[in-house]
């Protein structure tokens, strides 16, 4: 019993040491990010890729099952007084919960560190003025005026592995440019088994480090699908910062000659546009109709309550491993896209090499 408690304390102090130790930026990238993770993102990927299934909830069963089993059988042949036992299971438990916190980062959490890409691009705050973001906004309700009859054709015509295919091509020269030396493995979309859950909390995707997989919500509609899918793809790429994900999702799509894909970008990030544009816009009664009926998909389970705290958690996730602002850096990337200098093709330009 004491060489099993010696081992819990190990495996609780090895996370916090694992979780907090300073890499330096130049290792951090070079080492993990461009190295140790690309190597596991390009193996296992295509393994998760095959599976038609999603690996995170067969994980994630199995570990339920190891923590109840051993509980039930361990306080059945409790020879212990049983608090003493019950101590002992809640030690082996907090190990689980620190080799998990090991594995987490190790596989993928130590990408939250990477430098934000801000500091990757020239960006410079003084370019978001109002005038700059009204100009914005109305580029982003001229894509969606204007695309949405060919976005709806695509719809109908176009398959889903067609779609992934070119959201790659115009996903991949974005993370090439912030920073990314190889090219990541996409992941295939994949539903899981708590997807009702899932929508009562408003959760659309999730990239799954564990199972190098996405998530994402069965019920998005054709055109919210590209915007949410480059989101994801952006964490399996070793973009950890949701408003990073954001800027790469948006770019992705806002850069791509596909009218469907175009107009998911428009689509998700009119609704991040200052409410004194959003007023002034004029939009077609198509594009309306498809605001209307993605309002409809999301409220149909959502709930407040669990939203709020699923939302809270998640806000307190993100600033523990490095995010600053919490969830708030989901929005932050409307500023990015207003005070980044692009190129012709529309990748950002990367700091220090602009006039």
């Amino acid at each position: 019993m004491k060489r099993a408690l010696t081992i819990d304390a190990a495996s609780i102090v090895l996370a916090f040491v694992v979780a907090g130790v300073p890499i330096p930026p130049a290792t951090l990238e070079h080492v993990y990010s461009n190295g140790i993770y690309a190597h596991l993102n390009m193996a296992l990927v295509p393994l998760s890729n095959a599976v038609p299934f999603a690996v995170g909830d067969l994980e994630a069963a199995l570990v339920a099952a190891l923590v109840i089993a051993g509980w039930t059988l361990t306080l059945r042949r409790a020879r212990e007084t049983r608090v003493r036992k019950v101590l002992l299971l809640c030690a082996h438990t907090a190990a689980l919960a620190a080799a998990i916190v090991i594995a987490f980062n190790l596989l993928w959490g130590w990408n939250y560190r990477r430098a934000p890409v801000a500091a990757r691009v020239d960006y410079v705050a003084a370019r978001v003025t109002p005038a700059a973001v009204s100009a914005f906004a109305d580029r982003i309700a001229a894509i969606l005026n204007t695309d949405v009859e060919a976005a709806h054709a695509r719809m109908r015509s176009e398959s889903s592995a067609a779609m992934r295919a070119e959201l790659a091509r115009d996903f991949l020269p974005i993370v090439e440019r912030l920073g990314d030396d190889w090219t990541p493995a996409v992941t295939v979309p994949k539903t899981t088994v708590a997807e009702r859950l899932y929508e009562m909390a408003g959760v659309g995707g999730q990239y799954d480090p564990f199972a190098f997989e996405t998530l994402l919500n069965a019920t998005f509609l054709p055109f919210e699908v590209p915007r949410a899918l480059a989101h994801e793809w952006s964490h399996a790429a070793g973009f950890g910062d949701e408003g990073d994900a954001n800027l790469i999702g948006s770019l992705t799509c806002l850069r791509s000659t596909d009218p469907l894909i175009r107009y998911s970008g428009a689509y998700w990030t009119y609704g991040e546009l200052p409410a004194s544009d959003r007023r002034r816009i004029h939009l077609k009664p198509a594009v309306l109709a498809d605001f209307a009926a993605g309002r409809e998909r999301f409220e149909r389970y959502y709930n407040p309550r669990l939203f709020a705290f699923s939302w809270n958690v998640y806000d307190r996730y993100l600033r523990a491993n490095g995010v600053t602002g919490g969830v708030v850096s989901y929005s932050r990337y409307l500023q990015l896209l207003v005070g980044t200098a692009f190129d012709a093709g529309g990748l950002p330009i990367r700091s220090g090499s602009a006039s």
